[in-house]
């Protein structure tokens, strides 16, 4: 993305990297039940697909294609949106939903949502209240007119960290093997999946975070800002 998901990465971390847990995402258990399996092998990270238009169908939700409106037929109440700003940086429009249980991986999902610079300033102008997030960062509540005026902002990406961590073998396992991988800070490993619009995030003692966008926009939003941190 062209700025963090500051809800599912927080402060602290890079762009890339989440604080420490201990659990494997192998070591996640399967429902037992076998109709009850059947819901939760539904909308697991590793199953996208890219749809007619070019848009990344995931979490039951279309990146590319969808807008706020329909993000919040699918996710409900659960949908927390605000503008999320660091101090001296233009506001991003972001949607959090957390728990998000995807299939049997629960995690934190982020929604980030294309609004242009000066519709966001406007919006923060007007936010009945704010408060502060950790590394600077602040969360900006929309009023309600404005909230209704963002539910056509399409969706740009979406950020997925799971509780469990996984590690680089267990991607290849789910996914298959990346096109390309990228050392980058943290020192973590970037493994790269253009077809699926997808960059997962590995690293010891860290939690993963995995990021889609539509495959169209695999280059411009996620390979060259992961690009431009690997080669500092």
């Amino acid at each position: 993305m062209k700025h963090p998901f500051w809800w599912a990465l927080g402060a602290g971390a890079t762009i890339l990297l989440v604080a420490f847990v201990p659990t494997l995402w192998q070591s996640v258990r399967w429902p037992s039940a076998a109709g009850h399996a059947a819901v939760m092998q539904q909308g697991l990270p590793w199953q996208t697909d890219v749809t007619a238009d070019g848009a990344l169908q995931v979490f039951g939700v279309a990146v590319g294609r969808d807008t706020l409106a329909q993000a919040e037929l699918r996710f409900g109440d659960a949908l927390q949106v605000a503008l999320v700003a660091r101090l001296g940086e233009p506001a991003a429009l972001e949607a959090l939903v957390d728990p998000h249980q995807a299939g049997f991986v629960n995690g934190r999902l982020v929604l980030a949502f294309a609004v242009d610079p000066g519709e966001t300033r406007r919006w923060q102008s007007r936010s009945p209240r704010s408060s502060p997030m950790e590394g600077g960062v602040r969360r900006f509540a929309l009023d309600a007119d404005d909230r209704a005026a963002a539910r056509g902002s399409r969706l740009l990406g979406l950020s997925f960290v799971p509780v469990a961590q996984l590690d680089e073998a267990v991607v290849r396992q789910r996914f298959g093997a990346p096109e390309s991988t990228l050392t980058v800070p943290g020192p973590a490993t970037a493994l790269l999946y253009p077809s699926r619009g997808l960059v997962v995030t590995v690293a010891a003692g860290q939690r993963s975070v995995l990021q889609y966008v539509a495959p169209r926009d695999f280059d411009a939003r996620l390979r060259a800002p992961l690009a431009a941190s690997a080669s500092h």
